[in-house]
């Protein structure tokens, strides 16, 4: 392996940690709150790459207010990281279609 590659791999390994790290406080902090999230995609699926972004699909029916709030715990946890992310909200989509995201999670 050349410097670049390895650089490149340090820096892909740092991001998944910080990835890795920042859903689960997200996904303890929303608990506390009576949200039900999960990690999907490929944090989930264990493929997360340098410019892989965090995806997490949030359960049940949300009002606006509980989708603002939920809005900005995700953002204030991500905040600084430079990890993009995907807040998906299962009352948007098909059962079909939440299906799929969830199969492609394991």
């Amino acid at each position: 392996m050349n410097r670049m590659e390895a650089l490149i791999e340090r820096r892909a390994e740092t991001r998944h940690k910080t990835a890795s790290a920042r859903a689960e406080r997200i996904l303890e902090d929303a608990r506390k709150h009576g949200v039900e999230m999960r990690i999907i995609g490929s944090l989930a699926k264990r493929s997360f790459h340098l410019h892989s972004d965090v995806d997490l699909l949030v359960s049940g029916p949300v009002d606006p207010a509980r989708r603002l709030f939920i809005e900005r715990l995700v953002a204030g946890h991500m905040r600084g990281t430079d990890i993009p992310y995907d807040l998906i909200f299962e009352a948007d989509m098909t059962a079909g279609r939440v299906q799929e995201l969830l199969d492609g999670c394991v």
